[in-house]
């Protein structure tokens, strides 16, 4: 007489299907969770960012005490405004242009080796007329 069910090693093998389907799920779920909390770092960024980028221009290079440009400054640090928590750091380094620096923007909220955006453009090598004024009066 034949009995009707499954074996031991048919059942394993179902249950371990199983397991491996849903742990493929459970990762597309962490995977599209890290997506959306970068999109919504990028929705909140993305309307200070050429409000950034203006500061950043502003104080990117200093003058020194015969009102001489100097510079550029490591800026490390400096709150953005409008978006609590967020810091920006801003490198510049020379380029090929005398009258130019390649500038990179890191936007982070923790740590500035985990940037939320990073931001790369072309500085211009000058100091905005507030900035000489600024430098006068203090004088």
């Amino acid at each position: 007489m034949r009995q009707h069910g499954f074996t031991i090693v048919e059942v394993l093998l179902a249950m371990a299907l199983f397991v491996v389907g849903m742990t493929a799920i459970m990762g597309l779920f962490h995977f599209g969770g890290g997506l959306e909390q970068e999109a919504r770092t990028h929705a909140e960024l993305a309307p200070l960012l050429p409000i950034v980028v203006e500061e950043a221009r502003r104080k990117a290079w200093d003058l020194d005490d015969s009102g001489n440009l100097v510079g550029p400054q490591k800026l490390e640090g400096i709150p953005v405004t409008g978006a609590p928590g967020y810091k920006y750091d801003l490198e510049v380094v020379s380029s090929d242009d005398p009258d130019l620096g390649r500038a990179t923007l890191l936007l982070y909220r923790k740590s500035p080796d985990r940037p939320s955006t990073t931001l790369r453009f072309l500085l211009p090598r000058k100091v905005t007329l507030e900035r000489r004024l600024e430098w006068e009066d203090n004088q």
